[in-house]
């Protein structure tokens, strides 16, 4: 299979990977990852948490300092939660937001850096949809800011959900409390309603995730190649059609 890229000038091919905490998006993006290598594809993988976020570290804190206020004895549970988004307080909620804005400005800045722009494809675990997954809701003030951070943040080629039931990720990966992990899915799910780009991939074995993924990306791919064949060919047809009309506009007089 041949670069991704339509063009030389033309940007990364870009792909995002969100779900629940234990979906299995680490596992996929390996095989991915390695697929694509294969293709002689020159890959970056990217997490947003550790690339794209702002302040991570301070996040961390803020939720932390929240759970030892509010729950006491979840000190004691046995997961460890990496930026305590199960956390839900109206301050933290109002933090989230304005950093989201942040997390969106400075990914648009990552993805215009050269090592960036030099890849093929980029991956990223976890992306802008992940964060909204914290604040999505009924509420149309929620809805409303959702749909104006959308806008500004750049739109991966394909946007992968992968949707395991929640007692399977909990049992891989238990992090964060199970009641929130069923939270955390229904919020995802209903983000795609705000953002049908959003491709749900139904948890399962691993071998069938992977064929659902590269059956989407080779789809993609051929549209995107056949799309920029038909441009080049028009292109073409059109610099005929104009040397013929100079040949017809050029062609001498001729004098009865």
């Amino acid at each position: 299979m041949s670069a991704m890229k339509i063009g030389p000038d033309a940007t990364p091919f870009l792909i995002t990977f969100s779900g629940i905490d234990g979906a299995g998006k680490s596992t996929q993006i390996e095989h991915l990852s390695s697929c694509l290598q294969t293709w002689q594809l020159r890959v970056l993988r990217l997490s947003f948490w550790d690339d794209a976020a702002i302040w991570p570290r301070l996040r961390s804190r803020l939720g932390q300092s929240a759970v030892s206020i509010y729950c006491p004895a979840q000190d004691k549970e046995p997961f460890s939660p990496k930026n305590h988004k199960h956390v839900r307080r109206w301050y933290l909620t109002a933090v989230r937001a304005a950093l989201y804005i942040l997390d969106v400005m400075r990914l648009r800045y990552l993805l215009t850096r050269q090592r960036v722009r030099s890849c093929d494809v980029i991956i990223f675990d976890r992306y802008v949809y992940d964060q909204l997954a914290n604040i999505c809701s009924n509420s149309s003030l929620a809805r409303t800011y959702i749909k104006l951070l959308l806008r500004r943040t750049p739109r991966p080629d394909l946007a992968f959900i992968i949707d395991t039931p929640p007692s399977e990720a909990f049992a891989r990966k238990p992090e964060y409390p199970i009641d929130f992990i069923y939270k955390n899915r229904r919020a995802f799910l209903q983000l795609r309603e705000l953002c049908p780009q959003l491709i749900r991939i139904p948890g399962g074995a691993v071998d069938d995730i992977k064929d659902e993924i590269l059956t989407h990306l080779r789809q993609l791919r051929l549209a995107k190649t056949t799309d920029a064949q038909e441009s080049e060919t028009a292109n073409e047809s059109a610099v005929i059609r104009s040397a013929n009309y100079c040949r017809v506009q050029n062609k001498p007089t001729e004098h009865v």
